[in-house]
């Protein structure tokens, strides 16, 4: 009888135990993920996280916020996931300025770019757009080259602001080509395109989010796509490769980010869910008709070889421009 009795008082101990686990586990699984944006909402890196991560959301059946942390170039956001406890429960959308540029703008920052993060997951990216006011008399990339190689005083250039890949990118351009340039830089990309529409600032480089529907408008005149293949929306403005421009493919990338450490289980069922997410044909035709194309199928090793790649591109460059943010 007493060995029945603590059988039994085993058995419901076991019983209280395991539900005791399945309850935490159950309670862990309904703590929302975030996933932090380290610019304004409504920007592109903003509208591709919450495209994302609704799809991402029902895959993993668990909740995913998207948490807005701007300000500092990016780093406030990045330096709120990089001292996040490593658990899969804060990502961040990772993008050229604070993983990569921020390298070589500034001689501090608050965490660093290639220890603090775990690569997970490419998200998105979008090719810069190279085009000029309506009346500068140009409509494509031969004309436009044949003027600005002799235009004196040199042409203006707008940007999204000092440092910024707008900024960075015309200055590289300018370089490769041959001519010169009066940077004139705005607080981002609105007012800058905007500049540009209302003919007061000649030339641009931006991301297709905040300049793709102007050009389509004809609000301005697309000369190139700093990309190696046409965009579908804006089919008819040929690559810069196509106009003997090579290894000019620019981009304003997104990878998902995990704060170091996170172990790697936990990036592979994110990296796993977000891939198949973005194989959804509703999800591509809404990333598109933004002016992103996903950056979809790639594995946690090849997210993090896509940012050791931009790195080694933009770090010595930027240095070697002498461009300085602060």
């Amino acid at each position: 009888m007493r060995l029945f009795n603590l059988f039994r008082l085993c058995f419901i101990l076991l019983l209280c135990s395991s539900s005791q686990v399945f309850a935490q586990a159950a309670q862990t699984a309904q703590i929302p993920i975030r996933f932090v944006v380290t610019f304004p909402p409504g920007g592109a890196a903003d509208q591709v996280a919450r495209i994302i991560a609704q799809e991402t959301s029902v895959i993993l059946n668990t909740p995913i916020l998207v948490e807005n942390k701007a300000g500092a170039s990016g780093m406030i956001g990045a330096d709120f996931v990089a001292r996040a406890k490593p658990d899969g429960k804060t990502f961040l959308i990772g993008g050229n300025g604070p993983t990569v540029l921020n390298q070589a703008l500034f001689s501090k920052m608050p965490y660093d770019p290639e220890k603090s993060f775990t690569p997970v997951v490419g998200l998105a990216k979008s090719p810069l757009l190279m085009f000029v006011r309506k009346d500068l008399g140009v409509t494509n990339l031969k004309d436009f080259l044949e003027l600005a190689r002799k235009k004196q005083p040199p042409l203006s250039m707008a940007s999204a602001g000092i440092g910024n890949i707008t900024h960075i990118t015309g200055e590289y351009a300018a370089a490769l080509m041959g001519f010169k340039i009066n940077h004139i830089p705005f607080s981002g990309s609105a007012p800058a395109v905007t500049a540009v529409m209302g003919n007061n600032v000649d030339l641009m480089f931006d991301p297709l989010p905040s300049s793709m529907q102007q050009a389509r408008n004809g609000l301005m005149i697309p000369l190139a796509l700093m990309d190696d293949q046409r965009f579908p929306p804006l089919a008819q403005v040929p690559t810069l490769k196509e106009s003997n421009f090579a290894n000019m493919e620019i981009s304003a990338w997104f990878i998902l980010l995990a704060p170091a450490q996170t172990p790697r289980n936990i990036v592979l069922e994110m990296n796993k869910a977000v891939n198949l997410a973005l194989t959804r044909p509703e999800l591509i035709a809404r990333i598109q008709g933004i002016g992103e194309q996903p950056l979809g199928n790639m594995s946690p090793e090849q997210a993090g070889e896509f940012i050791s790649a931009e790195r080694q591109l933009w770090v010595p460059l930027i240095r070697q421009l002498g461009i300085k943010a602060e």
